[in-house]
């Protein structure tokens, strides 16, 4: 029984789905004046470590 191989994927495409929508919850909630401050501080820190991870990825080379 022969199987195809595959080279592996280094990067789940889940995984990085997830980061990239990590980043738009985090930008939305940030930006929602009507949630209180910690809250929004709670978005902002969501969105900036996303986003670290993506640029982390990308010099890596994993995207």
């Amino acid at each position: 029984m022969a199987t195809e191989e595959q080279e592996p994927q280094e990067l789940d495409d889940d995984e990085l789905f997830d980061l990239i929508g990590a980043v738009g919850a985090g930008i939305g909630v940030a930006k929602d004046e009507g949630l209180p401050p910690g809250a929004r501080q709670v978005g902002t820190a969501t969105a900036e470590d996303a986003a670290a991870k993506l640029a982390d990825l990308k010099r890596l080379g994993r995207t």
